[in-house]
């Protein structure tokens, strides 16, 4: 289980250090090599750490970088974009989370070859371990530079105010306090073997013998706040113990997809899963939108949590998924206070979740042609981001059964957001209904709509599944239940039963398909390739209320479709063949988040071929370096996450459930 890149691309290196990035839920290292430094897009990014500069947008932390190295033989750099390469290769082991490289170094009268690997120690969560190997077919002198580098590639920094380095020992510590909280970040450097320090580096002259292998090991502690640090490590315990809590890990989330010419798709879907084993939180945190990966999107958590990733955990490690569920009901109160501050009660999750605090700007887009920044309502508008916690939180509780969970915050946090609902509603006295208007849906390219099929669905299924979970606590708990209940409204289930009942849903129409939205088939008819040759900027923003999406039916990712796999109970099997077809031309796959949706989709139809190729297309992302780089002028790369979990998704509820005995012929999970 192993990926392989021959040759040094240097246009590639933002790719790879996606590609190649390792991570033990702590903290992601992305794939780039030893001697690369800030403007390579070198990161160690920590979960869950965020600071924010005055005037810029707050974000993630990247640490120092540890494992920095320089390499001389003689007064000659020896390094990956050098002259002097022969031959490069680079290579993550999947199975334990081992990254390593190889470089061959033409030096005078030989050659000299560098190899090192390293891991994020997924059973001690603060080590970071490397080891570095040298071997030469002639005698050679090598001048080793290692240390710890504090110029830290940074989207929205400088994010630590003070900073200190020094070296004690066979050591190197460097410390650095956060800007906006005063939270410390230490990062310590230990060696194998005694360097001489000097300008803040460790030094290490070798006399390399002809065919002798010289081996320089460092094992690297990332602590925050009072962490204390792992002490007599050594790099092969360290190996051994990553190793098999990796094969633990295996053992319990592995997927075998059985079948002639499926060796491609079963590297693509394990290599999902390791991103996903990656990123389980182990501290009271959730995942961001780009995972370990970076900055990007300012580490925040969005609604891909719940319903990309959460299914998975849900089924593998029961932990890390009460750890998601815990994220929301720990962060209700910014959930509470962000409804108030529009005018509404109940509980308004945040778009960009930072421990609840919403990082949402009201300017997400900058424009490509003013390079002014241009209003968006992702924040204000996209509502249903509630009913998709609300829907991980009763998902988790359908598979676990967790009482003390929903006791303790779960169906206060329900019936929060049912509020939240009733009271955003709007009730229109003509149709004798309510209504949920100016809205997003997850096609963001159409902003302020009315009626959202999906957050009306999602809205009307999750208070529905509330007040059934309030009757069943009622009758088994009745005394915690009633005292939940006495923090709200008198009668709040009665009100919330009557206006739900109420609630307007959109039905599908003759052919079978679902109106998106109030006012959607209204729009101009046209395809995606047709609204893709009116762009005059390749970068530029399809939505918004000047984008070339917006006046058309074009949408940026599965919406109806979305719903339609989301809560299949809702439709009949040839309705959900209807909106296939119809919004499937409409589609321009603008989100990572679309491809799965649609694999999911045509899964349930029996369309095997189409569910093959939006499986390949959302599991292979990452390795392809697919998905948008860009959104106006913003940088938006960095791995997918949800993508990885729809992947998965894809292979145990698709083609799992498919009764199609030529196709994949059997899907072994470990449920």
């Amino acid at each position: 289980m192993t990926l392989c890149s021959n040759g040094f691309d240097a246009e590639q290196t933002v790719a790879n250090g996606n590609k190649f990035l390792i991570g033990n839920g702590k903290f992601g290292y992305r794939g780039t090599l030893d001697e690369m430094g800030r403007e390579h897009c070198v990161g160690l990014n920590i979960a869950g750490l965020y600071d924010g500069v005055r005037g810029k947008w707050r974000e993630t932390v990247n640490a120092f970088n540890p494992l920095y190295l320089k390499l001389f033989a003689g007064d000659v750099p020896l390094n990956a974009w050098s002259d002097r390469v022969v031959a490069h290769s680079q290579t993550l082991d999947i199975s334990c989370g081992v990254f390593s490289r190889k470089t061959l170094f033409r030096i005078d009268g030989g050659t000299l070859q560098l190899r090192s690997e390293r891991f994020c120690s997924m059973a001690n969560t603060s080590v970071l371990a490397s080891r570095l190997e040298l071997v030469a077919d002639v005698d050679v002198t090598v001048d080793i530079v290692a240390g710890i580098d504090v110029d830290v590639w940074e989207l929205n920094g400088p994010h630590f105010a003070s900073v200190t380095l020094r070296d004690e020992g066979d050591a190197l510590f460097a410390e650095g306090i956060t800007q906006e909280k005063g939270v410390s970040v230490k990062v310590s450097c230990a060696f194998s073997r005694q360097p001489v320090f000097e300008d803040g580096f460790a030094r290490f002259r070798v006399c390399l013998k002809a065919g002798q292998t010289y081996t320089l090991d460092r094992i690297a502690n990332i602590l925050i706040g009072d962490e204390q640090p792992i002490c007599n490590s050594t790099y092969d315990a360290e190996y051994r113990q990553n190793a098999e809590s990796w094969r633990r890990l295996w053992d319990k989330s592995d997927v075998i997809l059985a079948g002639s010419g499926v060796d491609e798709a079963q590297f693509a879907l394990r290599y999902s899963i390791y991103q996903l084993l990656t990123l389980a939180p182990k501290r009271d945190c959730s995942i961001a939108a780009r995972g370990l990966s970076g900055q990007t999107y300012k580490g925040a958590v969005f609604w891909d949590t719940e319903m990309f990733l959460l299914p998975f955990y849900l089924k593998t490690d029961p932990i890390s998924a009460k750890r998601l569920v815990e994220y929301r009901i720990r962060t209700l109160d910014g959930a509470l206070d962000k409804a108030k501050s529009y005018g509404y009660k109940g509980a308004f999750f945040a778009w960009e979740s930072q421990d609840g605090y919403d990082a949402c700007s009201d300017f997400n887009v900058t424009d490509v042609f003013t390079h002014r920044p241009v209003r968006t309502y992702f924040k204000d508008k996209q509502i249903h981001i509630s009913a998709d916690v609300a829907l991980g939180i009763l998902r988790y509780y359908d598979q676990t059964q967790d009482a003390p969970l929903m006791l303790n915050g779960g169906l206060t946090t329900l019936l929060q957001i049912a509020e939240f609902y009733y009271s955003y509603s709007y009730y229109d006295h003509v149709g004798g209904r309510f209504e949920l208007l100016d809205v997003i849906g997850p096609d963001e390219y159409h902003e302020r709509v009315n009626n959202n099929a999906y957050t009306n669905y999602m809205v009307y299924h999750c208070v529905k599944r509330t007040l059934e979970l309030f009757g069943s606590f009622g009758e088994s708990y009745p005394s915690a239940t009633k005292e939940i209940l006495s923090r709200f409204e008198p009668n709040i289930c009665a009100a919330l039963a009557d206006w739900v009942g109420k609630l307007y849903l959109p039905k599908c129409n003759e052919q079978g398909v679902m109106e998106q939205f109030d006012g959607y088939f209204d729009l101009e008819d046209v395809t995606v390739s047709e609204v893709r040759k009116r762009l005059v900027h390749p970068r530029e923003y399809w939505g918004g209320t000047t984008g070339v999406a917006t006046p058309t039916r074009v949408i940026k990712q599965a919406d109806v479709v979305m719903l339609a796999v989301t809560l299949p109970q809702y439709f009949t099997a040839e309705q959900i063949a209807a909106n296939y077809e119809f919004y499937l031309p409409y589609t321009e796959h603008g989100s990572s988040l679309s491809a799965s949706a649609y694999a999911l989709a045509a899964c349930r139809v029996g369309r095997p071929d189409d569910a093959w190729k939006w499986f390949l297309q959302t599991a292979r992302i990452d390795l392809d370096g697919g998905g948008k780089q860009w959104a106006g002028d913003v940088y938006i790369g960095g791995t997918h996450p949800a993508a990885n979990g729809g992947a998965w998704m894809v292979a145990t509820q698709g083609f799992g459930k498919m009764c199609k005995p030529d196709f994949l012929r059997e899907v072994k999970t470990f449920f």
